[in-house]
């Protein structure tokens, strides 16, 4: 796996950037989180994914490590903003 080309990282605009981990299951959204999160810094991030577990995992994962994560359902995926980590 290359995960140059599975990092579908975009930058949106001055400080947010978007991830789209859609068609991905469980751990790679999470690890692909994980790894836009380290290369963002202290950016707003904005996950897509259509993965349930995903979506209900990385919330609370990332909560825990002191990241606040904003959850929304839109048309067949989720949208999991996420910002600032303390």
């Amino acid at each position: 796996m290359d995960l140059k080309t599975d990092l579908k990282l975009k930058k949106l605009d001055e400080g947010r950037y978007e991830l789209d981990v859609r068609g991905n299951t469980c751990p790679f959204p999470q690890i692909f989180t994980e790894l836009a999160l380290k290369k963002v810094g202290n950016a707003t991030l904005e996950v897509i994914t259509d993965n349930p577990p995903s979506a209900r995992d990385i919330p609370i994962i990332l909560e825990k490590k002191g990241y606040k994560v904003e959850s929304r359902k839109e048309e067949g995926y989720w949208r999991l903003v996420i910002s600032g980590s303390n």
